[in-house]
């Protein structure tokens, strides 16, 4: 994995790009600070637009990442899904790392409501899996400020530059590994994971197809 040093110069460089792609874009405050959002709020989507902020941020670290000499940028590049995401994606941009082994990354712009390049769908790999896709929902209710979801993208493209992403997946069942400490399972069948069962899994994943890359960057 990278080191702490690495990705705190990338963060800086984000943070600097971000401070261009997100100039006439406007942060928010959590609307619920205490998670208790009117019932009407979970069918209404006021701002969609607003939402583009993650996008701004996406261009952030793409621009970061290739200015670092970490990766190309293939713009409106044509991406091959291993099964299609959820989200309905208007165009897409491919990162692919310079350093052997690493896994691209895929930063597509997706639907919300009226608009078309409000969310962000992130994939990785060719054919691509989704890893993620920024906001989840974007509702009024689940809306937990803009800073929620800039962490979201922030974790979710570190662990694949820093080489911490992993996805393990075994029939139905799926584990993805996003960070230090930091993973989710999900099944769309009957069976689920036991107490204890996801970290043994990750610790010996015999049997499991594993997705996994080298980090971007390289240790000085």
């Amino acid at each position: 994995m990278a080191s702490v040093v690495i990705e705190q110069e990338l963060r800086n460089a984000v943070d600097e790009a971000f401070a261009v792609t997100g100039r006439e874009l406007a942060p928010w405050p959590d609307p619920h600070p205490d998670r208790t959002p009117p019932e009407e709020a979970y069918s209404r989507l006021s701002d969609p637009a607003k939402w583009r902020i993650v996008g701004a941020r996406a261009e952030a670290w793409m621009l970061a990442l290739r200015a670092g000499g970490l990766a190309d940028v293939e713009r409106n590049a044509p991406i091959r899904w291993e099964v299609a995401p959820p989200t309905v994606v208007s165009r897409a941009d491919r990162l692919v790392p310079h350093v052997a082994d690493g896994l691209a990354l895929i930063v597509a712009r997706s639907q919300l409501g009226p608009v078309d390049d409000a969310g962000v769908t992130l994939g990785v790999g060719d054919p691509a899996v989704v890893v993620r896709w920024i906001p989840d929902c974007g509702c009024d209710a689940c809306d937990s400020g803009s800073q929620d979801v800039l962490d979201e993208l922030d974790e979710a493209i570190l662990g694949v530059v820093s080489g911490a992403f992993r996805r393990l997946a075994a029939g139905d069942r799926v584990i993805t590994v996003i960070g230090a400490d930091r993973w989710s399972a999900s099944s769309s069948g009957s069976e689920t994971f036991g107490h204890g069962e996801v970290a043994e899994i990750l610790a010996d994943p015999a049997g499991w197809r594993e997705m996994s890359g080298a980090p971007w960057a390289a240790e000085p």
